[in-house]
């Protein structure tokens, strides 16, 4: 009986040993794979703030954009009424 109790002893610890070996691997796994998500993610974030920032640059510019625009719009009206002003004047001479 005791020759019998050792086999099954040793089959156990030999089960647990080769499932505490598995595991061992599965974390190593999951730990790398974690590293390739977190470097994923920080290059992600790094790009969305890039984005951001184009983003906000391109606003900036659509704002001037439309300040030029605007002044632009006022030249050319004044200009217009000189023009026009000039034209009466050499009509009436």
């Amino acid at each position: 009986m005791e020759m019998e109790q050792l086999e099954i002893l040793e089959a156990k610890i030999n089960q647990a040993v080769e499932m505490i070996d598995r595991l061992k691997n599965e974390n190593q796994e999951l730990q790398n794979g974690n590293r390739e998500l977190r470097a994923e993610s920080e290059s992600k974030d790094l790009i969305i703030q890039q984005l951001k920032e184009e983003n906000q640059n391109l606003q900036q510019m659509k704002i001037e954009s439309s300040i030029d625009k605007e002044k632009e719009e006022k030249i050319k009206s004044k200009v217009d009424k000189m023009l026009s002003r000039l034209d009466e004047l050499q009509l009436n001479l």
